[in-house]
């Protein structure tokens, strides 16, 4: 499939032919396995299918693969033949992600039958209707969610089905699915979720119960303080895998060690079930540095850590000297080879090709990457937990500084995008805590903005001279959206923590010019993205939802601006710089939340500066009034 991995546009040139393609792979997808087929030598033909069509869906715009697709399922879904209904939802399944956009508004039409196929009766059919909903769960947000009390009843059944693969993919979609519901549409389940989940969890396979842990996890995030009157049951339970010495039992330990520190931070360190069993969890993730060699569980673990260490606050300060050299060392280890390559070079077929489930891809600096995936997430997951320890316990803190400062500034320069976005974040947590340390205690950031400008003790001074060039260089040299949106995020909300005079007028400067570039579409990463010549991707809606939280982010900037320069100096930069900006994302032919996210914008900025603003009113007021009149919601 490189043809449509690298030149997608070669092959929609021909719309028959890729008709005709998708057609076979739908055919080739009701193909039963071979009696003679060995899994450890080569796929079976379904499946060599099945993957094929997630490439089409991943690289070519959905009007390509969809009526080809749907005309296939309608038809085999109510087939005779359990292969042709099984290969119905297999390509619901692997379309979901590439054609989210378009199945969501074919999902009316689509549920029905995926929600029919939940109770066929082979099991085969389940188990892959149970994976499609999963995927529809993952990439069919939130239009998914609407369905939830027709969901449910389905997915309950599937979990007491007598095929673990059946219950496997069950926990998997209940995992999905359960992950963004909120908690008044979750409550009227718990009783029987979790009843339902402590018997597989007591009686299923190791890779069913690795599932069903990861849908305690979700669960328990959605539910919040709802979960609390089952923690009880399900606590000893966790406290069981967690231990657990089986290396088959690997995957289930970091499930239930996620699970135990989402529950904590969930419900907090004080909650009377909770308190006595956290001393086992901190104890028990230890052990497993020292006992078990496995990026997963030590991944988790600093996850875990995190969510005590917001929980207990100060409390968490006794812990610091035995998880916080533990983050340096995963920070700090080795994890794979980079290895510089012209991009004109062309790719042998031999080429040790990144697989579809591995997330090392990186195409900034024409670079490619052999890493170990799970080292990336364990360096993430480590990354994010130091700000965590920062900004729960500030003063015990104070000796981990300076090895936090060198640590971070190596990670915001980690290859993985979402390393680079958790060091951002743990940067201005880390100077925050700092500001707090030397800096009187009843002092908040609304005190300080009404007091006048502030004096920075000379420690916290120090750490904002090395944050903000950290934050405001992204701009410039990050080709990831997503962790440009992290630093600006950081930035915006480093300047309305630290108040008025904070910061010095050249960082003030590069942070207006960063929000400048962001709102004029002039960032590396945005014109990284512009350069792209191949722009038929099936991609587009996960770019615009990078694009909308990108601009959030850079929105946010002006008034922390506003707030950090004072009303006076952030006047004539906001009209010199930033209303022609907000004057083009409120152009008609923008999309809808973009505009949005610009009046909103607009607004924040006129609440901080006042009267100052009059200049520019005559221009931007026919602009609002036109987006208040508009019909659409959100505007």
């Amino acid at each position: 499939m490189l043809p449509t991995r690298f030149k997608p546009k070669q092959l929609t040139r021909h719309k028959l032919l890729m008709c005709a393609i998708v057609e076979a792979l739908c055919e080739m997808c009701c193909e039963p396995t071979p009696p003679d087929y060995d899994d450890a030598q080569e796929l079976p033909p379904q499946k060599v299918a099945a993957q094929a069509l997630d490439v089409l869906a991943l690289s070519l715009n959905s009007q390509h693969v969809v009526p080809a697709c749907w005309q296939f399922v309608q038809a085999a879904a109510s087939s005779p033949d359990m292969h042709r209904r099984a290969a119905a939802m297999m390509v619901c399944a692997v379309s979901a992600e590439g054609c989210s956009e378009a199945l969501r508004k074919r999902l009316p039409q689509v549920l029905p039958l995926l929600l029919t196929a939940l109770q066929d009766p082979e099991g085969d059919v389940r188990g892959v209707a149970a994976f499609a909903l999963g995927q529809f769960s993952e990439y069919l947000q939130p239009e998914i969610l609407e369905h939830y009390t027709e969901v449910m009843p389905g997915v309950f059944r599937l979990l007491g089905d007598p095929n673990h693969d059946v219950q496997e993919r069950a926990c998997y979609a209940l995992d999905a699915f359960c992950e963004n519901l909120e908690p008044s549409e979750i409550l009227p389940y718990m009783p029987q979720l979790v009843e339902q989940l402590l018997l597989v969890l007591q009686n299923g396979k190791p890779g069913v119960q690795e599932m069903a842990l990861s849908a305690v996890s979700s669960i328990a995030s959605a539910a919040q303080q709802a979960f609390q009157p089952h923690t009880a049951v399900m606590l000893p339970v966790l406290h069981h895998f967690m231990q657990h010495p089986g290396k088959e039992y690997l995957d289930c330990r970091c499930r239930a060690i996620e699970s135990a520190g989402i529950i904590v931070g969930a419900l907090g360190a004080e909650d009377p079930v909770i308190s006595p069993h956290i001393n086992g969890m901190m104890e028990v993730a230890l052990q497993g540095f020292s006992l078990t060699d496995s990026p997963d569980l030590r991944d988790h673990s600093h996850a875990m850590f995190a969510h005590i260490a917001k929980a207990l606050g100060e409390k968490f300060a006794g812990w610091l000297p035995r998880v916080v050299p533990l983050a340096f060392q995963s920070c700090n280890q080795e994890d794979g080879q980079v290895a510089d390559v012209d991009d004109s070079d062309d790719i042998d077929d031999d080429d040790d090709i990144v697989s579809d489930d591995d997330d090392s891809e990186d195409h900034g600096g024409g670079r490619h990457f052999n890493v170990r995936t799970g080292v990336m997430d364990e360096k993430m997951s480590a990354t994010a937990a130091l700000g965590s320890y920062a900004k729960a316990c500030p003063h015990a803190f104070m000796p981990y500084v300076e090895q936090t400062l060198s640590t971070l500034a190596g990670m915001s320069n980690y290859w993985h995008d979402e390393a680079r976005a958790a060091a951002y974040d743990s940067l201005q947590k880390l100077t925050l805590a700092i500001h707090r340390v030397f800096t009187p205690s009843t002092s908040t950031s609304v005190a300080i903005a009404a007091a006048g400008p502030v004096v920075l003790s000379e420690q916290c001074r120090v750490l904002v001279e090395a944050a903000m060039p950290s934050l405001t260089s992204p701009v410039e040299d990050d080709v990831s959206k997503v962790a440009v949106t992290a630093a600006a995020a950081a930035l915006g909300h480093l300047l309305k923590e630290l108040g008025q005079g904070a910061v010095g007028p050249i960082h003030l400067e590069a942070a207006a010019n960063m929000a400048k570039a962001l709102l004029e579409n002039k960032a590396m990463c945005q014109e990284a993205e512009d350069d792209d010549e191949e722009g038929d991707a099936g991609d587009d809606e996960e770019l615009a939802a990078e694009d909308e939280e990108l601009l959030a982010a850079a929105a946010d900037l002006l008034p922390a601006l506003a707030l950090s320069m004072g009303q006076d100096a952030y006047a004539p930069v906001f009209r010199s710089l930033h209303v022609e900006p907000l004057i083009a994302r409120l152009k008609p032919q923008q999309p809808i939340a973009l505009r949005a996210i610009a009046a909103g914008a607009v607004a924040e900025v006129a609440e901080k500066l006042g009267a100052r603003m009059a200049p520019v009113v005559p221009t931007l007021l026919p602009l609002l009034l036109r987006e208040l009149q508009s019909s659409v919601s959100g505007l």
